[in-house]
Formats: structure tokens, C-alpha cells, sequence
């Protein structure tokens, strides 16, 4: 609730307004009845014409003001809570961003979609309905009560038993919703990551004949899903017609112990009865959307748990780099690494040497351990066992901003980003000429399309890079690396795209470009590996192998199995 109430807090004089607004909208609406059973005692029943329409007038000069309310109130209601939703927002895709990875992976970006669409989506809604809630539903509420007791004190008590039986049985159906809530909102984020994974992968779905599976697990979250929301929508849509049952039953028999009423009382008039069956309307109206919010709180606080879980959540400290150069030779020893809650680990006794200058090939199969590694290596995450060093010193003695500020990676998805060439290949130094970006482009064998672009680096490139090929837009994402002024370049599978000969070309540039600097090349492909100085195959998060592409040969049974799927038996031998 705190984190609610401090986005409410800037806006709290529109608040005040319409609360302000909202109690003279009510209050108008209140006195209508009134207004309309003083007509009927005093101006129909004495046939007094002027003065029927004097209070016509009145009843009409409350409308007029009520509607005028209405529309300010909608106005501004949805404006500041459409401003909070998007202030809320804000905050939590920068503290998103402030996370570490562990918690990350935790969450989900399934999850971290729903809360900030849906979850915040309620907020809104909540926060735009608050102060009718608390101000209008009272005034209506109580008003109707106390107003109705004017004429007779038995009609005002059968409205009031049967509003507040109203009130008690939906207090009571609702403590069972929370439950249904939690697991649907738990299962849209199951469903949102089935959905991601089917998307991303698709190919390898489709390649492997898994389609049926990923449909069978897309069925399960959603109909999980659906049955949650179902039940509790059905539990809470139960409370609409039984109120309006009761507070119908309250009226009938106002109207019948009215009838008796009018005959033996002499203080009852038929006027209060007109006026105690409105009131009966405005109070059901209160009743009904104090049964609405009443219902609808269990999932409110759902979603304010999820967004607060959020915000709530320890960061990692905002480090700066101490602007330290280090040497380019890398060691691991003996590590050990495991994903949060994961029963297995993720690499198991790593250990490995990278000497400053050295170009070394780290290739193995698909979940080998490659990428995890390259995690590592960025400081990314903690390890559990072992150590690891950069240019002789401890990453325990480092600053991440440090660690990142002597590497360069050219990570395994390429990220391109909405804007043009130069934008994009400039987020790998800021300070970049345009000469040394056609430099970099030149290394990357992407200057002929930029030069064949009337635009040059000015073209623009679609969000994702839509309007270029998987190949360019790893070629751009190695330039944009390269332009980084760094001790230790990392390539992860980022030539897996391109074919054999852009590759020979761009990793004979790129060997001149970075002479002296350190080259860690992550792949899969073999012909990649056997240029490198040194190569270590990984498998199952080992490091199974190591040494020259001809000593791997000879010495190692998953490198040759590699080699020989890729270039061909015969070849090897």
C-alpha cells in the first residue's frame, strides 16, 4: 500500500477536487427525492401550480449541477489515474533494469510483462474509482438513511437491515477469491513464458516436430489460467444479482408496509414513500458498487503484492568504474556454478587459462555451458565454487563496472535497436568518429551496404532490425563491439549467421584490428575453432578438452565427433 500512496501523493489537489466534486454531485443527487416529495405533499396535493414549478426548477438546477460534477469528475479521474499508471510503470521498468540477474531469472519476463501491463492496469483502475468510493457511496449511503427516517422510522430500518445483509454477505464471499486470483495471475505469467519460449524458438519446434508438446503446454497454462479466473469471476458475480434481489425484496415490502403504514400513521405521507422507494434506487446504486469494490479487492491485492515485490526488491548497487586498465589474460579455476533453485549445476570444476593477446575457441554443443560462461565472465552472477581472475587480479576484488569497462562482447542474440546505423554501432563508444565507425563497419564486412544505402549510416534500421537479414545484423552488433576500447573481446557464436567466407574475411580483419588484445570466440561451428591458438570443448558444463584443432583431433572424442559431423570423416583422417 505504501507504494500506491506515494504515486497518489503528487496528485493529491486533484484528488481533493474531486472528492470535492463527487460530494456535490451526491449530495444533489440526494436531495432530489427530497425536493420530490415536498412537490407532491405540498404542490400536487394543494394543487399549487407556481409552487410545483419552483421546485421543478430546484430538482432541475440539482441535475444540471450533478451532470456538470459527472463530466469533470470523469475528466479528471482518468487523467491522473492514467498519469500514476504511467509513473508506476516508470518506476518499475527502472528498477527492472536495477535488478540482478539472479532475480531476473527469478521473476520472469512472463511475469514481469503481466505485472506491468495487467497488475498496473488494476492500479489504475483502483485509483480512479477510490474517491467516488469513499466519498460518494457514504454520502449516498448514510444520506439515503437518515433522510428516509423524516417521514417514518419502520421503512428506513427495512432498507437498512437489508443493506447491510448485503454488505455482510459480500465481505463473506469474498474472503474466499484471493486464492483464485493468485493462480490465475500465476498462471498468466506461466503462459506468457510458454508462449515466448514457442515464439523464439519456433524454428527449432518446428524442426524437431514438438509443435504437439508446446501446444499441449500452452493448453495447460491456459486453461489453468482460465479455470482460476472463471471460478472467481463466477464467485464474485454471484454478489450482482443476490444484492439486487435483496434490495428489490426491500423495496416491494417498503411499498406494502408503506401501504399499511399510510392508513394508521399520521406523520407518514405519500410523498415519503415516493421519496423513501428513490432513496431505495440510490442507496442499491451505493450498495452495489461498495459489493463491486468489496468483490474486487482480493485481486487488487494480488496485483499490488506483485508490483511491490517488485519495487521492494534489493538492487544491486549502482557501481562506477575506477577507470582501471587490466591486462587481457583470464583464469578460472575449479568452478562451480548453478542457476538459483536449479537441482544441477550449470558448470561443474572449470578451470581454464587465457594468456593476454591470446585468441582461444570455446566450442561445444547446444547447453554445454558456452553462454553460461560468457555470464561468468561479465560478472554477471556469482560463482559458488572456485575462482576467477582478469589481468592477475580476483573478480572479487573488482567492480563489475571494472570487469565490463576491460571487456567487449558480442553477445549470441543480436540486439538491434530502433534508429540508424550510426546510433546503433555508436552504443559500443559514444565518442566515436564516423570514420572509425566505417571502420568498424569495414572490419565487420558491412560497409558495402551501408555505402550502397543512399542514406549511409544515416539508414534506418527498424525496431529488432526487421529490415535487415540475421547476417547484418550480426555484423553490425561485432562492429558495434570492436568500436569499444577494451583488453578482451568476447564473440559469442556471433559468426553463426554468416557464411563460410564473410567469416575467413572478417576474421582476417578482425585478427589485425585486434592484434595484442584478447579473443575468446564462442561457437559451435568447428571450422571457426580451428583457427583459434587454443581451443577447450565443453560438454554437459565441463571442459572435456583442450589444445591445438590437431591435438583435439587425436585426444579428444566429442571435438573429433564435432569436427567430423561439420566438415566431413574423412577429412580428419
Amino acid at each position: 500500500m505504501k507504494h500506491l500512496l506515494k504515486f497518489i501523493k503528487p496528485y493529491t489537489k486533484e484528488i481533493l477536487l474531486l472528492m470535492l466534486l463527487f460530494a456535490i454531485r451526491s449530495l444533489s443527487t440526494l436531495f432530489m427525492p427530497y425536493v420530490m416529495s415536498d412537490i407532491v405533499e405540498k404542490g400536487i396535493r394543494n394543487s399549487d401550480l407556481i409552487y410545483v414549478i419552483k421546485q421543478g426548477a430546484v430538482i432541475f438546477a440539482l441535475a444540471i449541477a450533478a451532470f456538470a460534477c459527472a463530466l469533470v469528475t470523469n475528466r479528471v479521474s482518468s487523467n491522473f489515474s492514467s498519469k500514476i499508471a504511467v509513473n508506476m510503470r516508470k518506476d518499475v521498468f527502472n528498477k527492472v533494469n536495477r535488478l540482478t540477474f539472479e532475480q531476473f531469472s527469478e521473476i520472469g519476463t512472463g511475469s514481469l510483462l503481466t505485472r506491468t501491463t495487467d497488475d498496473i492496469g488494476w492500479m489504475e483502475e483502483t485509483v480512479s474509482q477510490v474517491p467516488y468510493v469513499l466519498i460518494s457511496c457514504p454520502i449516498l449511503f448514510i444520506g439515503g438513511i437518515v433522510l428516509s427516517f423524516r417521514g417514518d422510522w419502520v421503512l428506513p430500518l427495512i432498507l437498512l437491515g437489508v443493506s447491510v445483509l448485503v454488505l455482510v454477505m459480500t465481505t463473506l464471499i469474498c474472503g474466499t477469491l484471493e486464492k483464485y486470483w493468485q493462480r490465475g495471475d500465476e498462471y498468466t505469467d506461466v503462459q506468457n513464458r510458454v508462449i515466448r519460449e514457442r515464439l523464439s524458438g519456433i524454428r527449432v519446434v518446428r524442426a524437431f516436430d514438438k509443435e504437439d508438446h508446446e501446444h499441449e503446454r500452452a493448453k495447460k497454462a491456459t486453461s489453468e489460467m482460465c479455470n482460476s479466473f472463471v471460478r472467481a469471476n463466477t464467485i464474485s458475480g454471484i454478489i450482482s444479482p443476490l444484492a439486487s434481489l435483496f434490495l428489490n425484496v426491500a423495496t416491494v415490502a417498503i411499498i406494502y408496509v408503506g401501504a399499511i403504514r399510510l392508513q394508521s400513521s399520521e406523520t407518514l405521507k405519500a410523498g415519503d414513500i415516493l421519496a423513501t422507494i428513490q432513496y431505495v434506487a440510490l442507496i442499491a446504486n451505493a450498495v452495489m458498487i461498495l459489493s463491486w469494490t468489496i468483490s474486487f479487492i482480493p485481486h487488487i491485492k494480488v496485483s499490488l503484492r506483485r508490483i511491490s515485490a517488485i519495487l521492494d526488491a534489493p538492487t544491486q548497487i549502482d557501481e562506477q568504474s575506477d577507470g582501471e586498465v587490466l591486462q587481457g589474460n583470464i583464469s578460472f579455476e575449479n568452478v562451480d556454478f548453478a542457476y538459483g533453485n536449479a537441482l544441477a549445476n550449470a558448470l561443474e570444476n572449470v578451470s581454464f587459462d587465457v594468456s593476454d593477446g591470446e585468441i582461444v575457441g570455446i566450442i561445444g554443443g547446444t547447453g554445454s555451458g558456452k553462454s553460461t560462461l560468457v555470464k561468468l565472465l561479465l560478472d554477471f552472477y556469482p560463482i559458488n565454487v572456485g575462482k576467477r581472475c582478469l589481468g592477475g587480479r580476483d573478480y572479487a576484488e573488482l567492480s563489475s563496472a571494472t570487469v565490463r569497462d576491460n571487456l567487449a562482447v558480442a553477445l549470441q542474440k543480436s540486439m538491434i535497436f530502433e534508429g540508424t546505423i550510426r546510433d546503433n554501432v555508436k552504443m559500443g563508444n559514444r565518442d566515436a568518429t564516423d570514420e572509425q565507425v566505417m571502420e568498424a563497419l569495414k572490419i565487420a564486412q558491412m560497409d558495402e551496404f551501408v555505402q550502397s544505402r543512399e542514406e549511409g549510416l544515416d539508414y534506418k534500421l527498424t525496431q529488432a532490425g526487421n529490415n535487415i537479414s540475421g547476417g547484418q545484423k550480426q555484423r553490425i552488433n561485432i562492429a558495434r563491439t570492436i568500436l569499444k576500447p577494451a583488453q578482451v573481446y568476447i564473440f559469442d557464436d556471433s559468426f553463426s549467421a554468416l557464411d563460410y567466407l564473410t567469416e575467413a574475411n572478417l576474421r582476417k580483419q578482425l585478427n589485425v584490428f585486434l592484434q595484442g588484445k584478447t579473443q575468446i570466440i564462442i561457437t559451435q561451428r568447428a571450422a571457426t575453432a580451428m583457427r583459434c591458438d587454443k581451443v577447450y570443448v565443453m560438454d554437459c558444463g565441463k571442459v572435456v578438452g583442450v589444445g591445438t584443432h590437431k591435438q583435439l583431433l587425436e585426444t579428444c572424442q566429442t571435438y573429433k565427433e564435432i569436427y567430423d559431423s561439420q566438415m566431413g570423416g574423412g577429412l580428419s583422417e
